[in-house]
């Protein structure tokens, strides 16, 4: 019980929270753009709940809801000759509603609280069982869009609703309203890139090795890699798969496992974003000593 009643104090106590009301004013459309293009429906997305970025799960958009209405196709949307949402279909009947008309969009995901079980004991007790869609809770998405960056915004928990019709009927979702001042575009290897020439084996999500490579240049977020032996071509991985680095650079102490996620790829070359380092079994957060270190032994590698 005292646990139970702990836990939801500090649920609690990081901001206050506010239900999530219709606006006043139309949507700015220059940000409701960018949220569509990197939050599009069907993409799949990564998120964190309640600001803790050590907890990461997969998700995906299914849904706008517009005013209250929901859309399930990109198609839906209508643009003007520069590219900017003007209108939507929504309803039976695909009824318009202009942009100028939103109040209110919001998001639909799934729930997946099941994916709470793949967490250790520590990560799954900073969110408390079955907590993380509570409503007011925060849940940070993220979206990786390849050359055009990463996008990053910060939505409000509504409801949990079992949907009563439409394609998604019977299932439980999770209805979400963007912070739209959260909303962030950063590029991944706009920081200065240190050139370097260390090997490193790459095993892809599912089992296949992909053999040895070379890390070309290192950012503090990013490397980029290319095979080693220039007749081979880089195994099958797109932006957004998840991928192991196995780095010796030749001592004992200077072995590194690295978890890492595709940002983008050329049949020559993959540049790959570092999530974390694995150490006894366990994916930690990379600190920033951590990056100046591995960047260091990179730099001095002797061949």
């Amino acid at each position: 019980m005292l646990k139970s009643i702990l836990g939801s104090f500090g649920a609690d106590a990081g901001r206050e929270r506010q239900p999530a009301a219709p606006s006043a004013k139309p949507l700015d459309v220059e940000r409701l753009k960018t949220l569509i293009e990197f939050f599009p429906i069907g993409k799949k997305l990564r998120y964190y709940p309640e600001f803790k970025k050590e907890i990461v799960f997969d998700t995906l958009i299914v849904a706008y809801c517009l005013n209250g209405e929901f859309v399930y196709s990109g198609e839906a949307i209508e643009r003007d000759a520069r590219g900017y949402p003007a209108a939507f279909k929504s309803g039976r009947h695909g009824e318009l509603t202009p942009v100028a008309d939103l109040r209110l969009f919001q998001l639909l995901v799934p729930d997946t609280s099941d994916l709470e079980m793949t967490l250790d004991y520590f990560r799954r007790a900073l969110i408390g069982r079955g907590r993380q869609f509570n409503k007011g809770n925060y849940i940070s998405l993220v979206s990786n869009a390849g050359a055009k960056g990463v996008s990053t915004v910060d939505t409000e928990v509504v409801k949990q609703v079992v949907m009563a019709d439409g394609p998604y009927a019977q299932s439980k979702m999770i209805l979400l309203t963007p912070e739209w001042s959260t909303l962030a575009v950063t590029d991944q290897r706009r920081k200065a890139r240190a050139r370097t020439c260390a090997p490193v084996t790459v095993s892809v999500a599912g089992g296949r090795l992909s053999g040895p490579c070379t890390i070309v240049d290192m950012s503090d977020e990013a490397i980029r890699i290319r095979v080693r032996d220039r007749e081979t071509a880089l195994p099958e991985m797109g932006p957004g798969d998840g991928v192991t680095l196995d780095i010796d650079l030749g001592e004992g102490e200077r072995h590194y496992t690295i978890k890492g996620i595709v940002i983008r790829r050329s049949p020559e070359t993959c540049v790959i974003r570092l999530e974390g380092l694995l150490r006894e079994g366990r994916l930690l957060r990379f600190e920033r000593l951590d990056l100046l270190e591995l960047k260091a032994g990179l730099l001095n590698y002797a061949r």
